[in-house]
């Protein structure tokens, strides 16, 4: 029985020979065009969410920006302005200290009248103005 019915599909399949040959081809072509279609969806679709979640963020940073709420960089540029300005009251705390140290020997110091005033301690120049 399966030897009749394998017998008759290959005769049925034997006489659309050219046609069957095509239409595989054409399943082919159909199925690797399909295939290419997909993957450019895909790859579009993915370029599209990227844009459009940068195109919220862009928005979210100007709404709060208007609205007043401090943004990633701004808290940013703030800590590095903070971080200088400890640095410099470090510098000035280490300053002032020799200052006094120095006054202290001076006054310990006998004094013999012909010594000339003590000097004012240098600045810097980006010092100026610094309380």
């Amino acid at each position: 029985m399966a030897d009749s019915a394998r017998a008759y599909f290959d005769t049925v399949f034997g006489m659309a020979g050219e046609p069957a040959r095509r239409a595989r081809e054409f399943a082919g072509r159909l199925r690797e065009d399909l295939r290419s279609g997909s993957e450019q969806l895909r790859s579009h679709g993915g370029r599209t969410a990227h844009d459009l979640a940068r195109l919220i963020r862009a928005e979210l940073d100007a709404t709060l920006s208007r609205i007043g709420v401090a943004t990633q960089a701004d808290l940013d540029d703030l800590n590095l302005r903070l971080e200088h300005n400890e640095e410099q009251i470090r510098e000035l705390r280490v300053r002032l200290a020799e200052a006094e140290a120095a006054a202290a020997v001076r006054r310990t110091e006998p004094s013999t009248g012909t010594e000339a005033p003590p000097a004012a301690p240098q600045t810097r120049g980006d010092d100026e103005g610094v309380a």
